[in-house]
């Protein structure tokens, strides 16, 4: 019998890979414009760089809901550190990731990333360094995915959308312009992020953090309409509703509320 080549062997496992994303419901459109809100946060300038320092690196859950939502953010918080070109930032960035990743049982992909991360970092390799991150948080979705777990996937990458989004809003109503403001309006992907909110699991859609989140992501696409840059006013109302989602996404005891921790 003939053995498979490395190219039929790649294909049948993205094939696979595909089947099981269709299957979970997990849809083609988080990773991708996840990734382009990424590159789409050097359009944000200056960066915010105070805003990114706040963040509690150290901080760590005891559920796998909120610590999904954590590890998408810190990625988007690495994005912002190689466009202000911050090393020890990244790298202090890069260490907290690993720590997360091992939380969410992806800990064996992420073992060369560390490693590569940590290497451009000393080259200052921005460009590879932001390629490298986004194939940081690929990875642990497809972890994921292997886990069949679809609604941790798509969580990951609500927390590196929402916070990309909460970054360059700061940064649009500090420094004001219409081409900021049209950037930050992305119907398609919000709509993604609210249906799939809406698709959580019962139990999970009653938990304060869940209603938190959903209701301001909702006001913030009632906000975005396309077509429309929208103005200074608009912006800052987005700005704050980033703001109380992140604050609700990161509390500590936004999972003990209702009595409960785990996922």
């Amino acid at each position: 019998m003939r053995e498979a080549t490395n190219h039929e062997v790649r294909s049948i496992d993205e094939s696979a890979t595909q089947h099981l994303r269709e299957e979970l419901g997990v849809n083609e459109l988080t990773t991708p414009l996840v990734g382009k809100v990424f590159s789409d946060l050097e359009l944000f300038q200056p960066p915010p760089l105070d805003l990114v320092r706040s963040f509690d690196l150290k901080q760590s859950f005891p559920n796998r809901f909120q610590t999904a939502l954590q590890f998408g953010a810190m990625v988007a918080n690495g994005f912002v550190s190689t466009i202000a070109r911050q090393k020890q930032l990244l790298i202090d960035t890069g260490r907290a990731l690993i720590r997360e990743a091992n939380t969410l049982s992806a800990g064996q992909r992420l073992t060369s990333r560390s490693r590569a991360l940590f290497d451009l970092s000393e080259r200052n390799d921005w460009q590879g360094l932001r390629m490298e991150l986004n194939a940081t948080q690929e990875d642990v979705e497809e972890s994921m995915m292997e886990l069949k777990d679809g609604e941790m996937a798509d969580l990951v990458s609500l927390g590196g959308w929402l916070r990309g989004f909460q970054l360059a809003a700061h940064v649009t109503a500090d420094h004001y312009t219409p081409e900021k403001a049209t950037a930050l309006v992305r119907p398609t992907v919000m709509d993604y992020f609210i249906a799939r909110m809406d698709c959580l699991s019962p139990s999970m859609n009653k938990r304060p953090v869940v209603i938190a989140i959903a209701s301001r992501l909702k006001t913030i696409r009632a906000i975005a309409v396309p077509g429309k840059p929208p103005t200074e006013g608009d912006v800052v109302r987005m700005r704050d509703l980033a703001d109380e989602a992140m604050k609700a996404a990161l509390s500590k005891d936004a999972m003990s509320k209702d009595g409960g921790s785990r996922p």
